[in-house]
Parts: structure tokens; C-alpha cells; sequence
């Protein structure tokens, strides 16, 4: 089977997979959604170990687990807000953790790094729920939206880049990606925008495609982001667990500078 057949069937069965799960319920999307903040988040600490460091996944991944169910205990459950004052000193127990490890040397960038985790990928993937939840009840038309955006972005780039692709974008970074590339991810995101705006009329068509721009535009940034920490630590994927396409934070990475931004802009157009 070529590369190219077997990214296609995975990608078609995970993308089934998600999708299914976030359109069933509220509590299949926060399980698929934080299954893939904890996998992307171990495959970040395993890049970081491959550097000589090593990272505090213990705490690293307990932090990302108890933001996420915060942020979703929150929306779906009207938890107070005052449970939100338990982020800070779980936080700074983080910085306990140097004073009982043997390779001291590395300390602060063993510390910094496991931060560097949580804020790059647990934060983005909790904002999720605040794009889930935006009307006050669970709704996964944003949720799919973005993701077929992104994935939209992430094939026409990929497709218009091997077929026509000339001008390097970022070639110090990642040398096969390409403007023509970018461009071409960018019109298939538009096309899925307008083609949701014709389904799903929360939003306005005109905001549906300021929505794609944004992911397309920032979806690409992230790309370039997971290029520029592998090429540091001179790894070609993230990991393996996904056949065709590496690791979980290599098809995800898009998605995880994006949705800040995303999140941002649902809230500010709908409120």
C-alpha cells in the first residue's frame, strides 16, 4: 500500500471517529478531545527527552487533566468559578519538583519545558470547550467546523504544494511547504467555510469564511511552529502512532495556535 493510500484511510477512519463522537454527546467530545490533548501532550515531553531533558510529565500531564475538566466542569455543569483558584497553587508545585531531581544542571529548562507543554497544548485544547459551549449549551457545530477547516487547510496545502509548489514559505524551517501550498489550503478552508454557511446558519456567511481565514492563516503558523521544535531536535515526527501521518502532534499542530485565535473570534462576533 503507498504512503499516500494508507494516510487517506487513516485519516478518513480517525476523522469518522472524531467527528462521530464530538455529534453524540458532550461527554464523547470531552473524552476524544482530551484523549488527544493527553497523546499530543506526551509526544511534546517525549521530543523534549530526545534533547537530553526531562520534562515533568507527572505533574505536566495531572495540570493539563485538571484544566481540562475544569474548564468543561464549568460549562457543562456550572461549576463555580472559585474552583478555578486551584490552578495557581497546582501551578507552583511545579516548581518544587527541581529540588528533588538528580540531573540539577537542567533544572529550569527541565521546568520550563514542561510549562512550555501545558501552555502550547493543554490551554488550546481546554479552550475547546468554550467553543463547544459558546451559547450557554453544548453545540458541535463549531467544533466540527474548525476541525474540517483546519483538515481543508492541511490537504489543500499539502496537494497544491506537491503538484505546483515552487516558492518556499519558511525554508529554513520547513523547506517542503510552499506559498503555492499555502494558498491552495487556504481556498479549500474558504470553499468548506461557505459550504458549512449554507448548512449551518448560527453565523453569517461573511463570518464563516473570517473564521476559515483565521485557521487557515494560523493552522499554517502552527505547522511551522512543531517544524521549527522538531528541526531544533533533529526528528523528522512526533511520534508513530498514527499510520501516514506520525504522532498526534503532528496532525493536530495547526489546530493548537489556532484556537486561541478562533476562540477569541466566535466570542467577540457572537456576543
Amino acid at each position: 500500500m503507498s504512503n499516500l493510500a494508507l494516510r487517506a484511510i487513516t485519516a478518513l477512519l480517525g476523522a469518522a471517529l472524531i467527528i462521530s463522537a464530538i455529534v453524540f454527546s458532550s461527554w464523547t467530545f470531552a473524552l476524544v478531545i482530551a484523549a488527544i490533548m493527553v497523546l499530543s501532550l506526551h509526544e511534546f515531553y517525549q521530543l523534549a527527552r530526545q534533547s537530553g531533558r526531562s520534562p515533568f510529565e507527572l505533574w505536566g500531564q495531572g495540570f493539563a487533566i485538571i484544566m481540562f475538566l475544569l474548564f468543561y466542569a464549568y460549562f457543562q455543569f456550572e461549576l463555580a468559578e472559585r474552583f478555578f483558584w486551584l490552578l495557581p497553587p497546582f501551578l507552583s508545585v511545579a516548581f518544587i519538583y527541581p529540588l528533588f531531581t538528580n540531573n540539577r544542571s537542567h533544572a529550569i529548562n527541565c521546568l520550563a519545558i514542561t510549562l512550555l507543554g501545558v501552555v502550547y497544548i493543554a490551554l488550546p485544547m481546554s479552550l475547546f470547550t468554550a467553543i463547544a459551549f459558546l451559547d450557554g449549551t453544548y453545540q458541535f457545530v463549531f467544533v466540527v467546523g474548525i476541525l474540517f477547516l483546519q483538515w481543508a487547510n492541511d490537504t489543500g496545502a499539502y496537494f497544491v504544494g506537491k503538484a505546483i509548489g515552487k516558492v518556499k514559505l519558511f525554508e529554513r524551517v520547513s523547506p517542503n511547504k510552499t506559498w503555492e501550498g499555502c494558498i491552495g489550503g487556504g481556498l479549500l478552508a474558504l470553499v468548506f467555510a461557505f459550504g458549512f454557511s449554507q448548512y449551518f446558519e448560527v453565523i453569517s456567511v461573511w463570518a464563516w469564511l473570517g473564521l476559515a481565514g483565521i485557521v487557515a492563516i494560523f493552522g499554517t503558523l502552527g505547522d511551522l511552529t512543531e517544524s521549527l521544535f522538531k528541526r531544533t531536535l533533529a526528528v523528522k515526527d512526533s511520534g508513530k502512532a498514527i499510520p501516514g501521518h506520525g504522532g498526534f502532534l503532528d496532525r493536530f499542530d495547526g489546530l493548537l495556535l489556532s484556537l486561541p485565535f478562533t476562540t477569541a473570534y466566535l466570542h467577540f462576533i457572537t456576543s
